[in-house]
């Protein structure tokens, strides 16, 4: 089965976009609106059960401004491909509806992100995107953007927060499934197997959680979680490690990254080790991911591949929704997820254009016709949506 998918900054530095002109109409709001939304009601999400200010400031935004409405985007960092996609996503698709756009990057640092919320939450916002955060720590503030009418969307944050809309993200349960099933096959279900996370990173403590689930059917296994820090370096040195503390081949079976530029370095550790018998991968699906899995000798074999720009373009969708009041937030499921594939050697041609487009090849210096010589594209791309009733 073959399908198609549709397809930054300190505390106080931030950039404001602005398109050349506000149209009335906000832009389609078919991933955010009642075709991917389930009839359930978040707690808080009622603007009738807020004081009479609060729906004020709703109504106003709401009708009043038609569509030139000033949207933030903070991010809590744009350091990779995952989370680049998803800022340009949503600004792409506000700026085309007329909107402001003022986007921050805390650059990793969590009371950073913190700060430039509450700053966005002042300077006279209509409504909020947040990409990733704490959710202990982005509650309150969600909880103050209620007050002051203005709704959030959360993107990448794994779980939904009370006082916001809805989160949008990958089905992180199904992505981890399938990146699981494929590495304990590759492996034939047996061996130490090493999986890099970040403690108090929620979407990849969730990962960690569901693949140490499926571990657990299979005694042979033996899941070994690593904690780790968002810093290629330090997992590469790890890495290396690991290798010296198991000399052996067959002593490492396979290593997992929770996400998939977390373990570059790693992976490249391993290829110059000459350990081709450890089978490595992991989620995202971002132009490295490609690079390893095509590159000669790479011990990285899988990607399940996320469809981050649709997380992003999801979140300003129901953001303009909810603002023009063509979608009614009560009747927005609490998580919005978007599609995941699984990208190998014989089926990755595709899974690379699919989300990047012909271009990447170009990017990622290599040809598409010695790749295909090298690597027969012998499998279907099999496009993943999760069940919502």
């Amino acid at each position: 089965m073959k399908k198609k998918l549709a397809l930054l900054l300190t505390a106080l530095l931030v950039f404001t976009t602005t398109a050349c002109g506000a149209d009335n109409s906000a832009a389609p709001a078919d991933n955010a609106g009642a075709e991917n939304a389930a009839t359930e009601t978040s707690e808080g999400d009622n603007p009738e059960t807020e004081a009479n200010e609060a729906a004020d400031a709703s109504q106003t935004t709401a009708s009043d401004k038609s569509g030139g409405w000033t949207i933030g985007i903070a991010n809590r960092e744009i350091t990779n491909d995952y989370n680049r996609l998803i800022a340009y996503g949503a600004q792409d698709i506000l700026e085309a509806a007329g909107c402001e756009v003022i986007m921050t990057d805390a650059e990793t640092d969590f009371q950073k992100h913190n700060e430039n919320i509450e700053t966005l939450l002042n300077s006279g916002i209509d409504a909020l995107i947040i990409q990733l955060g704490d959710n202990e720590q982005l509650a309150p503030l969600c909880e103050k953007a209620k007050e002051k009418g203005i709704p959030v969307v959360t993107a990448g944050i794994g779980s939904h927060i009370d006082n916001t809309i809805c989160d949008t993200n990958a089905d992180d349960g199904l992505a981890a499934v399938l990146l699981a099933d494929a590495i304990f096959s590759g492996i034939d279900y047996a061996g130490d197997v090493y999986i890099f996370y970040v403690p108090g990173a929620p979407l990849l403590e969730n990962r960690l959680a569901v693949i140490q689930g499926v571990a657990a059917a299979y005694p042979n296994i033996n899941l070994v979680p690593v904690a780790t820090e968002h810093n290629v370096s330090k997992v590469q040195t790890q890495m290396e490690e690991l290798l010296t503390a198991n000399p052996e081949k067959g002593s490492i079976a396979a290593v997992i990254g929770t996400y998939d530029s977390l373990i570059t370095g790693a992976v490249e550790s391993v290829r110059q080790a000459d350990r081709s018998e450890i089978v490595m991968g992991g989620i995202d699906g971002d132009e490295v991911s490609f690079q390893m899995l095509f590159t000669e000798g790479s011990p990285f074999q899988v990607s399940v591949v996320i469809d981050a720009s649709s997380i992003g373009a999801t979140a300003a969708n129901t953001v303009l929704g909810v603002l023009d009041g063509s979608v009614d937030p009560a009747s927005i499921a609490a998580k919005i997820p978007t599609a995941c594939y699984c990208a190998t050697r014989r089926n990755g041609v595709e899974a690379a254009e699919m989300k990047w487009g012909a271009e990447i090849w170009e990017k990622i210096n290599m040809s598409r016709e010695e790749v295909e010589a090298a690597f027969p594209q012998n499998d279907n791309l099999l496009v993943c949506y999760p069940t919502v009733p």
